[in-house]
């Protein structure tokens, strides 16, 4: 059992119905996402109630089984990563099928991030979600623009998906 899983898990056992119990609350979509097995795998459970399609909705996260995910970890203020995004975004438009991009906006403010996720086609981490700060902080993300790829079994297969993207964009989802 992954750490996002376990952490759920003892939550679980701690909490029932959104109840509160030696100080911890669980969310009551994260209890039936997870009493029905749709928490994602790995560092991907963070998007289970946190997901959003490219026009702000939610999103039941079983959009991403069995596929590669791209953490797009990115901002508008951000000069490279304006110039990396629509690659991403060509990139991303032809291999759906098999890849998605979720962008986890470093933005400063929402609106600036809907600003710049316009038109993308990107997934979103909302943006005021605790899952978005705490993707940032378990990828340790210090530079921007960084793309982590991960396994469709929540693993993470490497931080270096722009340089993937950019030098060998015709092989690089088969090689992952």
């Amino acid at each position: 059992m992954n750490q996002s899983a376990r952490d759920v898990s003892e939550s679980k056992q701690l909490v029932g119905d959104g109840d509160i119990a030696l100080g911890c609350v669980v969310a009551p979509e994260l209890l039936r996402a997870f009493e029905s097995g749709d928490v994602l795998p790995g560092i991907l459970a963070h998007l289970t109630t946190s997901l959003r399609d490219q026009y702000g909705n939610p999103m039941d996260s079983s959009e991403l089984k069995g596929k590669l995910v791209g953490l797009y970890f990115s901002a508008g203020w951000c000069g490279p990563c304006r110039q990396f995004s629509p690659v991403l975004s060509k990139f991303h438009e032809e291999k759906q099928d098999d890849f998605r991009v979720v962008l986890v906006s470093m933005d400063k403010s929402e609106p600036e991030m809907i600003e710049y996720i316009k038109g993308k086609g990107f997934l979103w981490v909302d943006f005021r979600s605790q899952s978005r700060k705490d993707l940032i902080q378990k990828l340790n993300i210090s530079s921007l623009p960084t793309l982590v790829i991960v396994s469709p079994e929540g693993e993470v297969i490497t931080d270096f998906g722009r340089l993937a993207v950019t030098s060998n964009p015709d092989t690089c989802v088969a090689d992952w």
